[in-house]
């Protein structure tokens, strides 16, 4: 058994070690999500990120106005 990287197209290649026909098997991607939303890592942290960054500018703006 040997791995290769081989073209989308290709459904059977030769085998390295024997030279005879080796049919391809596509493996599974790892796709890590997180538990309780369901997003990928560090989605929420970036949600949390750029609205306190909003915050942070609306509170600026408000206090150069005088308000």
């Amino acid at each position: 058994m040997f791995e290769s990287f081989v073209n989308s197209e290709d459904r059977v290649v030769p085998c390295k070690i024997c030279g005879e026909e080796a049919k391809r098997i596509i493996s599974c991607p790892t796709i890590k999500l997180e538990g309780i939303t369901g997003s990928f890592p560090g989605a929420a942290d970036k949600w949390a990120r750029v609205r306190a960054e909003k915050l942070s500018q609306e509170r600026k703006k408000n206090a150069e106005s005088g308000n």
